[in-house]
């Protein structure tokens, strides 16, 4: 006797979508208040003033003359530097009530995309998306997570982790469904600074982050403590960031400029979801 046919099982495994708007950084829940707290110093409250424009020598240069500016100034600079970057890789370790997520990719403007994410309990997702089309690959732990938060027998959860487990599969940018992992590769939303700089901001140390050396720039976050590493030779770019208080969270950014390859690895069995669900052929499990 036929089991249910995988177009069955994909459909209700395309909860993942859902499943990663609630989990993951850029999708939505308190993943997203630790990257925006990331991504730029916030207003400290409701009535913060506007950062100074930059004065002095390092005004606008980025030539290691930071420290002749405020900690205000220095957001500022880092915030444009940001918004003006084409592309970057990102690796995030951050905690959202207390389960560690986990990502690294590489983004660019035009929504290119590459990497993988963990989140605890659910295992990890390859990640490659292009202009058109996006492609991800979820390991065992991932299946059967999705399974699980679709309150799947067993039967079918095995069946599931049989065909789909380190498989690549695909479809269409236009899908709706498609809309999580879009979010996820929004280079625009992921360097766009946030309010003002706090006018508050207070310069730390000069420490080295991978090899760079950056100045720390320190802000109240709004559960704890933000601290930004901003790199004082070249751009100004954020080399780091992290948060300390209720949540933790930590990201770097590096390969500015890198080109992100969206070309699948040579060989990739590839399921297209945009074929399955509607009882076509070969879908059986």
């Amino acid at each position: 006797m036929r089991s249910r046919t995988i177009g069955m099982s994909v459909l209700a495994a395309t909860a993942l979508f859902g499943l990663t708007t609630a989990c993951l950084p850029g999708g939505g829940g308190k993943a997203v208040g630790i990257g925006r707290a990331a991504r730029a110093a916030a207003s400290a409250s409701a009535g913060a003033t506007p950062a100074p424009a930059a004065k002095g020598k390092g005004a606008g240069k980025g030539t290691g003359m930071l420290a002749d500016l405020s900690g205000a100034e220095i957001l500022s600079q880092s915030q444009e530097a940001m918004r003006k970057v084409e592309s970057t890789r990102v690796v995030a370790k951050m905690h959202e009530e207390g389960s560690p997520v986990e990502f690294d990719l590489t983004l660019d403007r035009k929504g290119s995309c590459k990497g993988s994410v963990r989140y605890n309990g659910m295992g990890k997702v390859d990640l490659i998306k292009s202009a058109d089309l996006i492609h991800f690959k979820g390991d065992a732990d991932y299946w059967r997570a999705t399974a699980a938060k679709e309150h799947a027998p067993k039967r079918q959860a095995d069946a599931m982790v049989t065909m789909l487990a380190d498989r690549w599969l695909k479809m269409p940018v236009s899908d709706a469904k498609a809309s999580a992992m879009k979010h996820l590769c929004d280079l625009d939303k992921l360097t766009d600074g946030r309010g003002r700089p706090n006018p508050l901001a207070r310069k730390g140390e000069t420490v080295t982050v991978d090899g760079k050396q950056a100045l720390a720039v320190i802000t109240a976050a709004k559960n704890g403590t933000e601290t930004d590493y901003i790199a004082t030779q070249g751009t100004p770019y954020v080399l780091k960031s992290t948060v300390s208080g209720d949540e933790t969270g930590e990201v770097l950014f590096s390969a500015f400029g890198a080109q992100v390859d969206t070309a699948l690895p040579e060989g990739a069995d590839v399921l297209d979801l945009s074929k399955l669900g509607d009882g076509g052929p070969a879908e059986t499990v």
